[in-house]
């Protein structure tokens, strides 16, 4: 059976990896991984169902989508991992369309790479809180700054398993840093490299405020840049 790409948008994810049976159903993700990032492919096989009857695939107890088993009862095709906030355990459960007690679920970790403030507004020099999520290539996490002769390489954290996330305060930019647009990327390297592989990248403005003739304000994206 060919393999069909199916898009999971799922809220948010914290556990390993677990395949569970009944009636002898089962379900499983392949590869197994102990996190999983927004826009990965993977693929769910699943066997012990109805020959050639419907398989209802669900997230988090929503329908998703449907596959069809083949003449033996089996069905393998593909995940398209959607946005996935914060980091939390999931739930996958393939159930039978005929026979709804051959049921089998999964539970998988995932989520979203981003750095996250709560603040979108501060000033240059003042540190802010940084929650990174999805940090799953290397064991450190830093911070590179690019723009108008800044060029600034920090380091943050050491990641946590399994999602490699990260909380610190950090300055994006010096107080008298000067107005206008920088580039912020994050990723697991001391130096810096445009776009390396694994990292993720915002814009920081820095501008005037209007009670003052000093570069007194920040505002930051966070959105990615496109690369």
């Amino acid at each position: 059976m060919s393999r069909v790409t199916k898009a999971i948008t799922a809220a948010t994810v914290g556990l390993a990896i677990t395949a569970g049976t009944a009636q002898a159903a089962t379900v499983a993700i392949d590869p197994v991984k102990a996190c999983y990032l927004a826009g990965e492919e993977s693929g769910l096989n699943g066997t012990g169902y109805t020959p050639s009857g419907s398989v209802n695939i669900a997230v988090d107890g929503q329908t998703v989508f449907s596959e069809v088993a083949d003449t033996a009862g089996n069905f393998a095709t593909g995940l398209h991992f959607g946005r996935m906030d914060a980091v939390k355990t999931h739930t996958l459960t393939a159930t039978d369309a005929t026979n709804p007690a051959l049921t089998a679920t999964v539970n998988f970790v995932g989520t979203t790479q981003q750095v996250a403030s709560k603040n979108r507004n501060g000033k240059p020099g003042k540190k802010t809180k940084l929650r990174g999520y999805g940090f799953i290539f290397g064991k450190k996490a830093y911070m590179h700054v690019r723009g108008h002769g800044i060029k600034t390489n920090k380091f943050l954290k050491r990641v946590t398993a399994p999602c490699g996330t990260f909380t610190v305060r950090k300055a994006f930019v010096t107080s008298n840093a000067p107005v206008g647009k920088y580039r912020v990327q994050f990723d697991h390297k001391k130096s810096y490299k445009k776009n390396r592989a694994g990292s993720i990248a915002y814009e920081l403005t820095v501008f005037r405020t209007f009670n003052s003739t000093a570069f007194g304000g920040a505002g930051w994206a966070l959105d990615p840049i496109a690369r």
